[in-house]
């Protein structure tokens, strides 16, 4: 499949190195920390602060007594609509156990209560106060500093080889190589293309469509689980550990309409509804205190967001709408993190494990990424002692074009929010396929840019969405079809997305 760049390794600065991670999530530092006690010396690569930094919740795990890995697959089978595969379920609720420990091992101060979320039967969830994501973060990081672990500041922009991993290109304000026969996709997932998104707007799923013109498949590129909860105008998410512990969900007449915990596709899908009889929706924190637990301390991150946008909680319910928050299908991987290019892996939610069906369990997607980080730490580890060392070809890429997009990121983000976001329905679906298609045909004429290689990019991974989403004529977890509004059994299969090889040749 074809480059976006034009290019030749002879001419750029280049660099060799045993395995590069790209991506500093919970899953590229798992998988970072573990090759490295593996005795291997992985370079990581990071455009930044990883997604996983922002996350409020916790992480599920079945540790206590009480609970057991097989309830806990039951719920996370009944929230993913019977679409969950079966033996990642399984390593996923079972090494879950292991992998909180390695958490804890690796520093991460986990509250000693255990909370309850949305479609779980038991208290499983392990937090920090809300600020989960943030803390494990900051453990995983403060480690790779301590271990000397090379880090390289840049974003990926082609993965070198045809049959096989060669290295990579990558920018940090000049393009440049590095040499490898082992590359770690942990680049996140694309939710950042709907309109309303809880993420940050440099995790936009790119890494997929680098993946794609590699010529891997998407598997589940349609469900995109969306938030029920973002404070209205902001990109704010307000945790379901806050609706765990007792706030509720009421209409502009102070009613409440839907029972706060169940899975949040259907959370999502009754307020969005509301707002379309034209109701505004808000959360009422307030009962959390009556409870007698104290918003300002379980909830402190969460507290002082809300006072700088000028909300009380203790005082006024706060306005929400639903949002894109997680984008549950990814990279065709097996249960090691291994795709179907020689030498390339994927993790975390850039990858498809299978674990979470048509709706992601609350608090389920840390755990993937440490589960299946570590999983593919040690694929890599296997795949490298097995390598025969090889001299690297010089790759060359002869492209040139001056023109631009006839798009921009936001028109798209618009676009996928009107006609592919909560409810969706056919004519709008085929219509927004063929304007996706229309604006990436002339691609080869487009200028030879970081930024214009991360708009297309982007633009396949819609192609993937849209695609999908036309195909699924049914309702399943958090993807809806009005003019489908029911399951259907015979659709109870994945869904597979992969470039025509004529699109881009």
């Amino acid at each position: 499949m074809g480059y976006f760049f034009g290019f030749d390794t002879g001419q750029l600065p280049e660099e060799e190195a045993q395995v590069v991670v790209c991506g500093s999530g919970i899953a590229g530092l798992t998988v970072t920390l573990t090759l490295k006690e593996l005795g291997i010396q992985p370079v990581l690569l990071t455009r930044g602060i990883g997604n996983t930094y922002y996350s409020q919740g916790g992480i599920a795990c079945a540790f206590h007594p009480q609970d057991s890995p097989y309830l806990h697959a039951l719920d996370t089978q009944r929230a993913g609509r019977g679409l969950c595969r079966e033996d990642t379920l399984r390593v996923l609720v079972d090494e879950g156990i292991q992998r909180l420990a390695d958490l804890i091992r690796w520093g991460v101060p986990f509250d000693p209560e255990t909370t309850i979320e949305g479609g779980h039967s038991f208290p499983r969830v392990y937090k920090v106060k809300d600020y989960t994501g943030r803390a494990i973060y900051e453990a995983l990081w403060e480690r790779v500093k301590s271990l000397g672990i090379r880090v390289v500041r840049g974003e990926l922009q082609e993965v070198l080889g045809q049959e096989r991993v060669e290295g990579l290109l990558y920018y940090d304000g000049s393009l440049k190589v590095i040499r490898t026969r082992a590359l770690v996709l942990a680049t996140g997932g694309a939710a950042s293309m709907f309109l309303h998104t809880s993420n940050p707007p440099k995790v936009r799923g790119d890494g997929m469509g680098i993946a794609l013109r590699k010529g891997l498949r998407l598997v589940n590129p349609e469900f995109v689980q969306f938030h029920p909860t973002v404070v209205e105008n902001t990109g704010i998410l307000i945790s379901e550990a806050v609706r765990g512990e007792g706030a509720v969900l009421l209409d502009q007449k102070g009613e409440r309409f839907v029972e706060e915990l169940q899975p949040r596709d259907v959370v999502a899908r009754a307020i969005y509804r509301k707002m379309k009889q034209g109701h505004r929706v808000f959360l009422d924190l307030r009962p959390v205190e009556e409870k007698g637990t104290k918003v300002a301390e379980r909830f402190p991150t969460i507290y002082a967001m809300l006072r700088e946008k000028g909300y009380d909680p203790l005082r006024e319910p706060i306005p929400v709408t639903p949002a894109s928050h997680y984008f549950i299908g990814g990279v065709e991987v097996d249960s090691y993190g291994k795709t179907t290019m020689e030498g390339l892996y994927a993790v975390g939610e850039c990858a498809c494990t299978g674990v979470h069906g048509a709706n992601r369990l609350a608090s389920n997607s840390l755990l993937e990424g440490v589960v299946f980080g570590h999983r593919t730490a040690y694929a890599v580890f296997q795949d490298l002692r097995l390598e025969r060392s090889s001299s690297y070809r010089r790759i060359k890429n002869s492209r040139q074009g001056t023109g631009k997009p006839p798009y921009t990121f936001e028109d798209l983000r618009h676009l996928m929010w009107n006609s592919c976001g909560l409810e969706r329905e056919e004519v709008e679906l085929k219509s927004a396929l063929e304007k996706v298609l229309g604006w990436l045909q002339d691609w080869r004429s487009w200028s030879s840019t970081v930024e214009n290689r991360q708009l297309f990019d982007i633009g396949l991974v819609a192609l993937a969405t849209l695609s999908c989403a036309l195909q699924r004529r049914e309702s399943r977890g958090v993807h809806y079809r009005t003019d489908y509004p029911y399951e259907r059994e015979e659709l109870r299969r994945d869904s597979f997305y992969a470039l025509e090889q004529g699109f881009m040749i």
